[in-house]
């Protein structure tokens, strides 16, 4: 390799750091890589300093396979959901500590913890931003008791196909870029932060093993108290 090449190649990697944040054209209309969120507590019971709660979001998707993981900083903790729908997998795990349970759901089923957020409607606003370089739409969030309003923002640059399958959002065609989750008492707020365009590896998508099947509603108290301890 040529000498003066090598200072190239670090200003390359920064290229495609930046893209990735940028949603360079390269990157609109992809059908497969890796969101990452950060997370704001905005309210929440827990008795825990918000450092040792979970931290990150992070969505991979391959057209119509999508992959959430929720991860807490305390060892392997966290919520993951997998749809693969090839497969009928509509699966919802737990990881508390050494503890692992899952719970087997159908693509009509939301997942476990999202009580608190039944009955909501989503509605455009018309308004439009841009996150992380892509194009996004607002749309305003009515709760049942036509007293409680929030507001998430979308994209449709990101060609996953239904991605938000198991979540309050179902409705949503697009990618979630800006959001919040009620789980139990708490209320946490998601923001894009990175898009990353790489190869996903079949295994994320595929059924875990090693794990004790539970309940929708047992799993439900699990990560209510994970989240609020």
């Amino acid at each position: 390799m040529n000498k003066s090449s090598l200072p190239l190649i670090p200003l390359l990697m920064a290229i495609l750091v930046l893209a990735s944040c940028k949603g360079d054209n390269v990157y609109k209309n992809m059908k497969e890589g890796e969101i990452y969120y950060n997370i704001k507590y905005v309210s929440n019971p827990s008795s825990l300093s918000n450092d040792l709660l979970p931290r990150e979001l992070v969505i991979s998707f391959r057209n119509d396979l999508i992959r959430t993981n929720l991860k807490t900083p305390i060892g392997n903790s966290g919520v993951t959901t997998v749809v693969n729908p090839k497969e009928n997998i509509y699966d919802t795990y737990l990881n508390i500590l050494s503890f692992k349970y899952y719970f087997e759901g159908n693509y009509r089923d939301i997942q476990p913890g999202f009580g608190s957020m039944e009955g909501i409607t989503v509605h455009d606003t018309g308004r439009k931003s841009v996150i992380c370089g892509f194009n996004c739409r607002q749309a305003r969030v009515n709760f049942p008791d036509n007293k409680t309003t929030r507001y998430i923002w979308y994209t449709n640059d990101i060609k996953a196909v239904n991605p938000n399958r198991m979540t309050p959002y179902r409705e949503v065609e697009g990618v979630l870029m800006d959001f919040f989750y009620i789980i139990g008492d708490a209320e946490l707020q998601f923001t894009a932060d990175e898009v990353l365009l790489k190869q996903i590896p079949d295994k994320e998508f595929e059924k875990r093993k090693n794990y004790r099947k539970v309940s929708s509603r047992y799993l439900d108290t699990l990560i209510l108290k994970m989240i609020s301890f």
